[in-house]
């Protein structure tokens, strides 16, 4: 009976976690274009981007450390209070990490799954492990901020704005959000 009991103990856990992913190569898509990358939503499944995005436009928070979710979480509270997301118009977190081992991604993800329980925020969430430093150079960014991008469906970058959503970034962020809807 032990044993039947550890089997399905083992079993419930296991099934409660997603895998590691892998380290992405970085493929620079033009100028001014968001990379080819690839990553794992927090339900498991891989996702290349930015040919997964789903939107016609897909705003992008981009965090490179933990600390910096306070300050995504500034933007997100906006966009929820404008009702932005639909058929036309998606958001997605991107946690952008160094490249790291199988065990590290694995326990990285599954910390972050278990610390998201909603349902949409796991979707939209896409952790990428890669070369950091080659995407900053890519970008034009640094690693000690977020940044909120606004791609159109042809990965093109329409607008951009870094740290918190302060009252000016917010103008900004409006006013192109304006003119897409």
């Amino acid at each position: 009976m032990r044993k039947i009991l550890s089997f399905f103990t083992i079993m419930t856990l296991t099934s409660c976690l997603i895998g590691s992913g892998e380290n992405s190569s970085i493929i620079n898509n033009g100028s001014n274009k968001f990379p080819k990358i690839v990553g794992i939503d927090l339900h498991g499944n891989k996702k290349e981007l930015p040919q997964a995005l789903e939107g016609e436009f897909n705003i992008i928070a981009l965090g490179f450390e933990r600390e910096h979710q306070e300050a995504i979480n500034t933007w997100i509270d906006e966009i929820e209070k404008l009702n932005l997301v639909g058929d036309k118009i998606k958001f997605y977190e991107v946690p952008l990490i160094y490249e790291l081992g199988n065990f590290s991604r694995a326990w990285i993800n599954n910390g972050m799954r278990f610390g998201i329980p909603n349902d949409i925020a796991r979707k939209r969430t896409i952790t990428v492990y890669t070369n950091r430093d080659k995407f900053f150079e890519i970008m034009d960014m640094k690693g000690d901020r977020i940044y909120l991008i606004i791609l159109n469906k042809s990965a093109e970058i329409i607008w951009r704005a870094e740290g918190y959503a302060s009252e000016n970034n917010l103008k900004s962020f409006k006013k192109i959000i304006n003119n897409i809807k």
